[in-house]
């Protein structure tokens, strides 16, 4: 709570006001009229002339690249006070009116997305399919492993949350591909292209996966990008 009442970016939840003097605990935060991103996204679906057709509920090509720079620029704004979230996903996304987003931090703390987290023999628990190689192998969380969680994220919103991410494995075969990427032997397991996303952002992705924490983007470059291909999709 330190922390967030230290924060001011457009794109990170704002702390209004904390009780801590007596139960229940509890902080006071903006509200976000269409909750996290993760269940927003899992109940629409890409916009197309069907889905307008048939009034179903959806989301637009450019709306969904809009979500994106934001989370990368509430990162890019954490990385520049070298602030770790840790814990980016679309879960701890929030969506206010007119598709603004706001990182928040609340998803360990709900039942809905207990599926999501791993507990290691004795250590914290985690949310393993979003994490990079060496959080999982090492414990060591960086900026570089935000932006590997960066790129999971943007796997989520392109797949509209339809499924977890590396849904065909097992825990215990998420830990084994981490120790996979630490060997660099080419046998890595990668989540594949999703079938709405340009391969151009299937390559960031890509990149923010790479094995060499050198070798991934910063949030600058990558909010960069961002924003150039939201401008080239109007």
């Amino acid at each position: 709570m330190k922390i967030m009442s230290r924060l001011k970016d457009p794109n990170i939840i704002r702390l209004l006001g904390i009780c801590i003097r007596d139960d229940p605990l509890c902080m006071v935060t903006e509200y976000m009229e269409n909750g996290d991103l993760n269940q927003f996204l899992s109940q629409r679906e890409l916009e197309n002339h069907f889905t307008l057709a048939k009034n179903i509920p959806s989301v637009s090509y450019r709306c969904l690249l809009h979500m994106m720079t934001q989370v990368s620029s509430g990162m890019k704004y954490l990385s520049s006070l070298n602030v770790v979230h840790r814990d980016l996903a679309t879960r701890n996304c929030l969506v206010g009116n007119r598709c603004t987003i706001k990182i928040a931090d609340f998803g360990m703390s709900r039942n809905l997305y207990s599926g999501d987290y791993y507990r290691i023999q004795g250590r914290a628990v985690l949310p393993i399919r979003w994490m990079a190689w060496e959080s999982i192998l090492l414990g060591k969380f960086t900026t570089a492993s935000d932006v590997w969680a960066f790129g999971v994220t943007m796997w989520e919103m392109f797949t509209f949350c339809k499924e977890q991410p590396y849904s065909q494995q097992s825990d215990e075969q998420i830990i084994e591909n981490t120790g996979e990427f630490f060997r660099n032997q080419g046998r890595q397991i990668y989540l594949s292209q999703p079938t709405v996303c340009p391969k151009q952002i299937f390559d960031l992705m890509l990149l923010c996966w790479s094995r060499d924490i050198k070798d991934r983007p910063s949030f600058q470059q990558i909010h960069h990008f961002l924003q150039q291909q939201f401008v080239n999709a109007a």
